[in-house]
């Protein structure tokens, strides 16, 4: 077998040549996975805008029941039940139970009953 070693300038050449297709194949594909990236976050970042921007109209719209509700279990804390029994009772997590009773009292304390009024 006669195994002919190439030299000079245009094995050089060639060498340069293929070493700068490879770098330009990893850069290629290094380019197109940075592009399918900058996609995907597109996406992402329009997607979380239009969930604040839902939940915001969604606040804004449940603010009244949520004022209710919390009004609700402060009168049932003041007609004597327990935090526990209200949570029982409504369905609701001792947590939010707590948190509705340390919120401020709204309107709910003229709907006291009288004699929780004079008392």
């Amino acid at each position: 077998m006669n195994m002919t070693r190439r030299t000079g300038s245009s094995a050089r050449a060639q060498a340069l040549v293929r070493a700068a297709e490879a770098v330009a194949r990893r850069d290629a594909e290094r380019i197109a996975r940075e592009k399918a990236v900058q996609a995907t976050l597109a996406e992402f970042f329009h997607a979380q805008g239009e969930i604040e921007r839902i939940h915001v109209e969604a606040e804004k719209t449940a603010a009244p029941f949520e004022r209710t509700a919390g009004d609700a279990v402060r009168a049932l804390d003041r007609l004597g039940e327990t935090r526990s029994g209200i949570a029982e009772l409504t369905g609701l997590a001792v947590v939010r139970v707590r948190d509705y009773l340390v919120e401020e009292s709204g309107p709910a304390q003229d709907a006291q009953p009288a004699s929780a009024q004079r008392g």
